[in-house]
């Protein structure tokens, strides 16, 4: 008899740990979705210097520079980092949201003109705050010769894949951020940058901007979370164009 009450005893305790285990899984679950990062949309501008960046930015690839063409957005590769299989292009750009804020969007394609989607990822930044102004810089790559110190922080992002091998190949990359939340194909799912809503790493960078023409172009250096740039650093960052 006193074997029995033992066991009963055991496994009511036992049950009563899975089901906190659980209830704590849970937890984390609903928590993680309850962050919000709906502010993806053009507003508001952030000032560099003596210009303003807004709106949408695309991308300048390898082929618009060599084209002498206005950014496109759309570079046609199938290298690109974190591009799922059967993609064929990417169509990269930068959203300002607000005077301290922007997002950066990819989207991979399954054709080399960025229109038949397998899904995308969105990353918002925060808390951007523009330095001092850094001179002397590498002009080599048509990037102005001076810019200004920036910083700012991962806040939340979005990423949805469209096929299944998109789900699949987000599942692997941002397992970290998604958390107890893996996803299915056709469902976005948000995620955030920090735990329990506070934001992620530092970023810093050198952002420069300036018309040419009838083009207004946005430069960024790398957005590195380990130091500041010193230059534009060739083969590093990217230029932005409306």
């Amino acid at each position: 008899m006193k074997k029995i009450i033992f066991w009963t005893a055991l496994i009511s305790v036992l049950g009563l740990l899975i089901g906190a285990c659980a209830k704590r899984d849970d937890d984390k679950a609903t928590t993680q979705w309850t962050f919000s990062c709906e502010d993806t949309t053009a507003s508001g501008g952030i000032t560099i210097g003596s210009d303003t960046v807004s709106g949408t930015y695309l991308v300048q690839t390898w082929a618009d520079s060599s084209l002498s063409r206005t950014a496109t957005g759309c570079q046609a590769t199938t290298t690109y980092y974190g591009s799922p299989t059967g993609t064929q292009s990417v169509l990269v750009k930068r959203i300002v949201t607000s005077s301290t804020s922007f997002v950066d969007y990819e989207g991979f394609y399954s054709d080399t003109a960025c229109t038949s989607r397998l899904g995308y990822v969105e990353n918002r930044y925060s808390n951007v705050s523009v330095g001092d102004q850094v001179s002397g810089l590498d002009t080599s790559s048509g990037r102005p010769s001076s810019g200004y110190k920036v910083t700012y922080n991962g806040e939340c992002g979005k990423v949805m894949g469209d096929t299944d091998a998109a789900t699949d190949k987000f599942n692997a990359l941002y397992a970290y951020l998604l958390r107890l939340n893996p996803l299915t194909t056709g469902t976005e799912r948000v995620f955030g940058m920090g735990w329990g809503g506070e934001l992620g790493d530092t970023s810093y960078d050198i952002w420069g901007a300036g018309v040419s023409g009838s083009i207004f172009s946005f430069y960024s250096a790398r957005g590195s979370t380990q130091s500041q740039p010193s230059d534009w650093e060739s083969g590093y960052g990217n230029t932005y164009q409306r």
